[in-house]
C-alpha cells in the first residue's frame, strides 16, 4: 500500500472485517446470521468506510462497532427464546430487554433503529439515553481540586494525562484518543499540545507527564 502496488485500505477496517467474518461464523441460526450480516454490510461498513475516507479509524470506533454486533446477536438470541423473530418483536419485548443491564445492552439499539428504518420490524419506542450530570457549571476551585486529585491518584499515566486535558481545556475524550505524538510539541522549557489551530501550552506538572 505504501508503494502504491495495492489500493490503500484502513488497517482498523480490515481488522474489523476479519473479526466480523469470524463472529458471524459462530451464529448458528441462519436468519439471525442473515440479519446481522445485512446490518454489518449495509450500515456499519458504510459508516466506517465514510469515516475512514476522512482519516484513519481508531480502535475505539471499531470497538464500538463490535459491541453493536455482539449485543445485537445477544438480543436476537434472547428474542428467539421468547418465541419471536425480529419481524414480530413487540414493545413489551423491547421494554423487557432494557429492564436489566441497560448500559450493557444499549449498543443493540443501533441494530433496532436500523431494522425500524428499513421496515424489518415495527416502529417501536426505545428508552432514551439518560445522562446524569450536574446542571451547574464546575466552579474553578472545584475543577482544580479534581485536577490535583487526578494527577496524584494511582491512575495510569495515560489516564492522568487524559483527565488533565479534560479539566484544563474541556476536551472531549473522542478528541483526546485521536491525539498522536506529532500533536505534542516539546520546546524544551515548555510543552504544548495541538488541540486546535494554535498549540495549547501545558502547565507543570501536566507538561512533564505529557512529555513522558
Amino acid at each position: 500500500m505504501d508503494s502504491g502496488v495495492l489500493p490503500r485500505v484502513d488497517r482498523q477496517l480490515m481488522l474489523y472485517q476479519r473479526w466480523l467474518t469470524e463472529r458471524l461464523a459462530t451464529v448458528e441460526d441462519p436468519e439471525q446470521r442473515r440479519h446481522l450480516q445485512h446490518f454489518a454490510v449495509w450500515h456499519q461498513m458504510r459508516r466506517l468506510r465514510s469515516k475512514a475516507e476522512k482519516g484513519p479509524l481508531g480502535r475505539s470506533q471499531t470497538s464500538q462497532t463490535k459491541q453493536e454486533i455482539t449485543q445485537a446477536s445477544a438480543f436476537l438470541i434472547w428474542l428467539a427464546d421468547r418465541g419471536r423473530t425480529i419481524e414480530h418483536c413487540q414493545q413489551a419485548d423491547l421494554d423487557a430487554w432494557h429492564t436489566e443491564k441497560l448500559a450493557t445492552r444499549r449498543p443493540a439499539q443501533t441494530l433496532l433503529r436500523w431494522c425500524m428504518k428499513t421496515n424489518r420490524m415495527s416502529r417501536l419506542t426505545l428508552p432514551p439515553q439518560v445522562i446524569n450530570q450536574d446542571q451547574a457549571p464546575l466552579h474553578q476551585h472545584r475543577r482544580l481540586a479534581i485536577l490535583r486529585q487526578a494527577l496524584n491518584d494511582a491512575l495510569s499515566l495515560r489516564a492522568r494525562v487524559a483527565a488533565a486535558l479534560v479539566l484544563l481545556y474541556a476536551q472531549p475524550v473522542t478528541s483526546i484518543v485521536r491525539l498522536t505524538v506529532d500533536d505534542v510539541l516539546d520546546y524544551g522549557a515548555t510543552v504544548a499540545v495541538r488541540l486546535g489551530d494554535s498549540p495549547s501550552p501545558l502547565p507543570e506538572p501536566v507538561a512533564d507527564l505529557m512529555r513522558t
